[in-house]
């Protein structure tokens, strides 16, 4: 394993700090404090951005308009544009990444000529619809179900925590065509134009973080679609989403490696700035100390997250793994970092006005989203115990 960047992956990363902290970071409290309705047109003017920046395509096949560059260049550019704003990051994920991967590995060459050049040039947005209101954690007790009449499917059901559902432009949506056959042969994954008869969405959640990023609900009542709509094979649904969720624990992993670079940033550059007892506040040891393991625990992102991209791009059987043991170091991290933040500003970081208190809030989705901690725990201990249980 050499994780050095290559001379291209350091011109990207410089090339993506440049911009974003032009463009990008001076939206992030414009998003952050704006109506709904406001949201929903910022942040597609952030993503258009990212779109003619090349960020949307990286991961993505050069005839559909992509430059198919590899995860951890991909990663390099993620980290930036999370640093500067995450809510960005997670809508422009959410339509290239959630909704582009599992096309883009699935679907058919028709699927793909309809949506991935929208999709990479901003035109498009999409969204993945996986998540119920009594199937988070357990995707397998989905309710949502398809049933064949003639050459149609008729979906019924309710997906939520809907990342981009009111701003998308076309959905995936995984139902149950065949309860009897378990969630490995018996869920399929189906792509639904907005404005198809039946497929709504609900009003957006009013969260805590991440609020530049629009998240709602997908509501399927006698929703009719063609049976072109299925992305690759029936029965094959659930296949797709946990191998799409390898990528999205990565990606989860690396908006907190901002969200953390980003604390770490403010907090030095305050700390030198704020002066107590006459001497800047970083000369106490108290507030040192902080820095520092807030600089350790980064790097260990930075490096497990890296390692987790090494393993996905040479199918390396244990990638599912490091993705997961990525995701809950990272996460956790950045919740502990962020913490430590808003201490090292003390009143200040409790106001608005200052950045910390904004990615204060947006740190907390990554111990739930794309897999709760206690979920990857779960599946790091049953691989430990595969391998040494015996």
């Amino acid at each position: 394993m050499n994780y050095d960047l290559t001379a291209e992956q350091l011109s990207i990363k410089a090339n993506f700090e440049k911009f974003c902290k032009k463009e990008i970071e001076p939206r992030a409290h414009l998003l952050d404090t704006a109506s709904s309705e406001e949201v929903n047109s910022e942040i597609k003017v952030n993503i258009k951005m990212l779109a003619d920046l090349g960020y949307l395509g990286m991961g993505h096949e050069e005839k559909y308009g992509g430059s198919n560059l590899d995860l951890f260049s991909q990663t390099v550019a993620g980290e930036e544009v999370a640093k500067a704003c995450a809510s960005s990051y997670l809508s422009a994920g959410a339509s290239c990444g959630l909704f582009g991967v599992p096309l883009k590995l699935f679907g058919t060459d028709e699927q793909k000529a309809k949506y991935l050049p929208g999709i990479i040039k901003g035109e498009i947005i999409g969204c993945f619809g996986l998540t119920e209101p009594e199937a988070g954690s357990d995707a397998a007790s989905m309710k949502t179900t398809a049933v064949k009449k003639g050459d149609k499917w008729i979906l019924n059901g309710t997906k939520t925590f809907i990342t981009n559902a009111t701003i998308a432009d076309v959905a995936l949506v995984f139902a149950y065509n065949d309860r009897e056959k378990g969630p490995g042969a018996g869920v399929t994954c189906f792509l639904i134009d907005k404005g198809t008869k039946g497929f709504s969405v609900s009003k957006p959640f009013d969260k805590m973080g991440f609020r530049g990023s629009p998240t709602a609900e997908l509501i399927l009542e006698d929703c009719e679609v063609p049976e072109s709509a299925v992305l690759g094979q029936t029965g094959w649904g659930f296949i797709q989403a946990m191998q799409t969720l390898e990528y999205g624990r990565i990606g989860m992993a690396t908006v907190c490696l901002g969200i953390a670079a980003k604390c770490l940033e403010h907090a030095n550059k305050y700390s030198k700035e704020r002066k107590t007892f006459g001497k800047p506040i970083n000369r106490n040891q108290m507030i040192s100390f902080k820095l520092a393991d807030m600089m350790i625990m980064s790097d260990i992102s930075r490096l497990l997250i890296y390692q987790a991209c090494w393993a996905k791009e040479t199918n390396n059987p244990e990638s599912a793994i490091l993705a997961s043991v990525a995701k809950v170091w990272a996460s956790e991290s950045a919740t502990q970092i962020s913490s430590w933040a808003v201490q090292v500003h003390g009143g200040y970081g409790y106001i608005k006005e200052y950045a910390v208190e904004r990615l204060y809030r947006d740190a907390r989705l990554g111990e739930i989203g794309e897999g709760a901690s206690e979920i990857q725990r779960i599946l790091i201990a049953k691989d430990l115990i595969r391998k040494y249980g015996k």
